[in-house]
């Protein structure tokens, strides 16, 4: 792989010395780049992008308040792809403490994108000695090698990620590259390019922490944009005709069903303490009337009308979180960076379960201010939490704490400790339903007792009820009769009974497992060094083939754990 590293100094002459579409990557450390300088940065992007070819990757690094900005821009060119989170030293001048550095990867091209699976060693529990990862009862489908990265990437040595590019992350940055062809004649087969035809660009040299040891300052500190404060919104869009006209003495402890840009125009001016929202995230999810399938620009349009609303009933102590996918955050925080303070982008870990070259872990929960220093922030009611070197088994957290083993660490800007929901049982007739811990920690975080919390999107309740089991108002709008109906359900039942009830759910009985019917296959793998087929099954399995036909879906689904005696 030939690589070449470029100064500061040189590298925007460097870029234009090279022939457009000629370089399979581009790494670009704008932690040791002039960000305030946009006019040259922008420069830089625009030769980037094109000096890759077709299929090439641009790695952009930078900190969570300088890069939205950027990957706007470049997704007028390029197609996002991820936003990795790498967790890096603590800084301690925010509010919340942040160890959140990112490197936005960009492919050049809507056509396929390969990208390789990189591993990190499994972590264990320091009290049950267990994989600090929960795989569910899957452990049998854990990979001796360590497990692949998700878009969270936590089990690094500490380093300073911000200004410049530690060598750990360095080196997982180049493994992931995947640079293959497809052969004409075979599409499913493919061919790798010899390494010394594979050519890339990584500046400046002085972000790269083990070619250049003398860093200075960086020129992107992580600290507040000195922003002006929100524009006053003058003037009201006229109600939609399906809208109803709000009780101006009933703002508060109430759910409204309707549109809400045209519920929240009602609201006056900074009147909420804390808004947050999940909204759909256009992915054409199944919502029984909300369209999830819009045009890009449409839905940043849309989104952008509610967000401006938002900040306008914001008080002025008081506080936004918007949940997202990265993808879309990057349009929010673009957006909000020109109307309110911007504190933290917290990276919700939600890894449900292994799947994929890259995991999906990360969701994005912007936190932004209508003050830049002046503002409800209870730290200390939520931090701090269990160790990370502790896993999250309730039996492990059980027998540990009887044992007096509780080590403490405090909370930074990287979620991890929040599962998303497991359980049939917990969950509403919902397709993105969020878990209660979620909401409780930021509610805690950001309000105190008696003060308004306001959800546009309310879904199936989570904020409202969790807001009025701590003794907070709140406000919840939906379009959808069928989820006011469920939050309006939960609220009576907190009301009368103090909870929610819900039903047990029976789980389907089989008289042979998922798991022993995978571990048969693996055993079978062993016994004949290749992975069993259908016919193998028939002839030397204790199960009947039927039992595997039924159970999963695709044969390659029931393979999973006997291919992982093949890969090792």
């Amino acid at each position: 792989m030939n690589i070449s590293y470029i100064q500061h100094i040189a590298l925007l002459d460097a870029l234009k010395k090279q022939d457009s579409n000629s370089l399979e990557f581009v790494i670009l450390v704008t932690g040791a780049l002039d960000t305030n300088d946009k006019q040259s940065l922008l420069l830089l992007l625009q030769e980037s992008v094109r000096v890759l070819k077709n299929k090439g990757v641009l790695f952009i690094q930078g900190i969570p308040s300088i890069l939205p900005e950027l990957g706007i821009f470049l997704d007028k060119y390029l197609t996002f792809k991820y936003w990795f989170a790498v967790e890096s030293t603590p800084i301690e001048n925010t509010r919340l403490p942040s160890v959140h550095a990112a490197v936005m990867l960009f492919t050049k091209g809507n056509s396929r994108f390969n990208i390789k699976r990189v591993r990190l060693p499994h972590q264990h529990c320091r009290a049950c000695e267990r994989t600090l990862k929960d795989w569910g009862g899957k452990a049998h489908l854990m990979h001796p090698e360590g497990y692949v990265i998700s878009d969270v990437i936590k089990d690094l040595p500490s380093a300073n990620n911000y200004s410049q590019i530690s060598k750990p992350l360095f080196d997982i940055l180049i493994d992931m590259l995947d640079f293959s062809l497809e052969r004409k004649e075979q599409r499913d087969q493919l061919i790798d390019i010899p390494p010394s035809e594979i050519n890339g660009l990584v500046g400046p040299i002085e972000g790269l922490a083990w070619k250049h040891k003398s860093l200075a300052e960086s020129h992107a500190q992580y600290v507040l944009p000195n922003l002006p404060p929100p524009a006053k919104q003058n003037g009201k869009q006229p109600h939609s005709i399906n809208t109803p006209i709000i009780d101006k003495d009933n703002l508060f402890n109430v759910v409204h069903q309707g549109d809400a840009v045209e519920i929240l125009r009602q609201y006056p001016d900074e009147s909420v303490d804390l808004v947050f929202a999940d909204p759909p995230y256009n992915l054409d999810k199944d919502y029984t009337i909300y369209d999830d399938e819009r045009a890009d620009h449409k839905y940043v349009e849309w989104c952008n009308t509610w967000l401006a609303e938002y900040a306008r009933i914001l008080k002025p102590t008081g506080s936004l979180f918007v949940l997202n996918l990265p993808r879309w955050s990057l349009h929010h925080a673009d957006f909000l960076n020109r109307h309110l303070y911007f504190q933290n982008w917290i990276v919700w870990d939600a890894l449900s379960e292994p799947r994929g070259k890259i995991m999906p872990a990360h969701y994005a929960l912007l936190f932004y201010t209508k003050h830049p220093t002046d503002f409800t922030f209870n730290y200390k009611a939520i931090s701090p939490i269990d160790a990370r070197y502790y896993c999250l088994r309730a039996s492990c957290v059980r027998n540990r704490k009887k044992t007096g083993d509780d080590d403490k660490s405090p909370l930074n800007d990287i979620w991890w400790d929040i599962h998303r929901i497991k359980h049939r049982r917990d969950r509403d007739y919902h397709p993105c339903q969020l878990p209660e811990p979620l909401m409780e920690r930021i509610i805690r975080l950001a309000t105190n007792s008696g003060d308004v919390v306001l959800d546009a999107f309310g879904g199936a309740g989570t904020t409202p009820i969790t807001a009025l089991q701590l003794g907070r108002r709140y406000v919840a709008i939906d379009l959808d009769p069928n989820y006011i109906n469920i939050m309006q359900n939960k609220i009576a039942q907190i009301e009368n009974l103090g909870q929610v009830q819900r039903q047990s759910i029976k789980q389907e009985s089989r008289s042979v497992t998922k798991k022993a019917l995978q571990l048969e296959l693996r055993q079978l793998t062993l016994d004949l060094g290749r992975l069993p087929t259908p016919e193998d099954v028939k002839e030397k399995s204790q199960y009947d083939l039927e039992l595997f036909l039924k159970t999963f879906p695709t044969w390659g689904k029931a393979l999973k754990a006997a291919k992982l005696e093949i890969q090792s």
